[in-house]
């Protein structure tokens, strides 16, 4: 199986006073892979999703990475109310940005008004491996620290990764 390139890590980066913000060079590096368009000395593509139903954040996807998705939904019912729910997530409330020459987007309005997002204020990218995350830097603090005190002190990732990894339960929740 080949290795298939990841978003991952996480970056602060500040909205300007156009809502132009700069997209982490790594994450760049994904879109671009992703991009069944995109050469060299061209611009990649991204997908962000402004769904109600992402809690507090908006999620980014390659075009190779939705495009699984849409495909997917392509082939089920549309009268179904379950695949309307997933349409209006993943294809309605989607917009497509590209990439600039220094790889910047404007922040579309749509993803503006979902973050709460104001000039000059910082966005943090958190890679999500397939998809990635934008959230308002504030928010993203605040949710870190709820999700610290659900888990407790006692929260060991590493036993619960083995569990994940080899079905050892011992150890893990």
């Amino acid at each position: 199986m080949g290795y298939t390139q990841r978003f991952q890590g996480s970056e602060d980066m500040k909205v300007d006073s156009k809502f132009r913000l700069s997209i982490p060079s790594d994450f760049r590096r994904v879109l671009e892979s992703q991009d069944p368009d995109w050469k060299p000395g061209e611009q990649p593509r991204l997908v962000l999703l402004t769904s109600g139903r992402l809690d507090g954040y908006v999620e980014g996807y390659s075009i190779e990475t939705i495009a699984e998705v849409q495909d997917a939904l392509a082939r089920k019912p549309k009268a179904d109310p379950k695949f309307k729910a997933l349409r209006a997530h993943y294809i309605h409330s989607a917009v497509q940005v590209t990439v600039d020459e220094t790889g910047r987007i404007v922040v579309p309005a749509k993803v503006r008004d979902r973050l709460g997002l104001g000039k000059d204020e910082y966005v943090t990218f958190v890679g999500d491996l397939k998809t990635f995350q934008l959230w308002k830097r504030v928010d993203l603090e605040a949710e870190a620290a709820q999700y610290e005190d659900d888990l407790g002190e006692d929260f060991d990732p590493d036993a619960e990764m083995d569990a994940l990894m080899f079905g050892d339960t011992e150890g893990a929740e």
